[in-house]
């Protein structure tokens, strides 16, 4: 693969607290309250409350494929997928701040931003063999036999602070859909130019698949990355998104350079 441009295909935010009773009495006023102000800072896009119940309530906004869950223990911004730009973390930022205030919320036990990409392939089996390649394990534990070999690999490694106050979780796995190929003709691999009969046809081929990976890639490796703040003894929304986002963007960049 000469190029890795990995493919952003979901973004979540999530913040869990504690005594969210409120919720029962106030839950409305948040909808009300949301549903005029979010199109302000989401490039004018309209929000629908879906439902609202003793459960939970949940508000989306189809054009960006945004889904915003809130209940009596936590808040939850979904975009899944990810295709169209949105600023994201100020709809979460004002998402967050909205429901601390309305639920008189004053213990926050968690933030956590998640993001998942993925590093598109044309076959199941190259995502399989890109997951091997990318992961830092070699020969681990040992080859059993010697006509074996890594075939897959799924790798996750926590990190955290000595207080496990913050902490980013990061994995990799190939994924595909149930229509991505096992394999892809050989002959779609090589130049057109090079081939003797067929080299309209093969170009045709090779553009459809190239655009297939950059819009909806049928396989692939995936990327989670899962970032959070444990019990913080001083809530700051912005500085913990600020944080995730550096955070992830740094793993991110290390992994694909090596």
């Amino acid at each position: 693969m000469a190029k890795i441009k990995p493919k952003l295909i979901q973004n979540v935010f999530e913040a869990r607290y504690e005594r969210g009773y409120r919720y029962l009495d106030r839950c409305g006023d948040v909808m009300v309250i949301s549903e005029d102000a979010l199109p302000s800072i989401s490039n004018n896009n309209v929000w629908m409350p879906e439902e609202m119940q003793p459960k939970g309530a949940r508000m989306k906004c189809p054009e960006l494929d945004l889904i915003l869950l809130f209940d009596t223990y936590r808040l939850c911004l979904d975009q899944n997928p990810a295709d169209v730009e949105c600023p994201f973390t100020k709809i979460a930022k004002y998402a967050y701040d909205t429901v601390i205030s309305k639920f008189d919320i004053r213990k926050t036990t968690r933030l956590g931003n998640r993001k998942l990409y993925i590093i598109p392939t044309d076959s199941i089996e190259k995502a399989e063999a890109f997951s091997v390649q990318k992961a830092p394990l070699g020969n681990w534990p040992v080859l059993i036999t010697d006509d074996m070999k890594s075939r897959i690999c799924e790798v996750t490694n926590v990190l955290e602070n000595e207080e496990r106050s913050r902490g980013v979780r990061f994995s990799i796995m190939p994924t595909f859909k149930v229509e991505a190929p096992l394999t892809i003709d050989k002959r779609l691999t090589i130049p057109p130019h090079l081939l003797e009969t067929g080299q309209r046809e093969a170009l045709i081929s090779q553009l459809k698949r190239q655009k297939q990976r950059e819009k909806e890639p049928l396989a692939g490796l995936l990327i989670d990355i899962d970032y959070w703040w444990l019990n913080p003894e001083e809530t700051n929304i912005e500085q913990f998104l600020e944080n995730s986002e550096a955070k992830i963007e740094e793993l991110l960049k290390s992994f694909l350079e090596k």
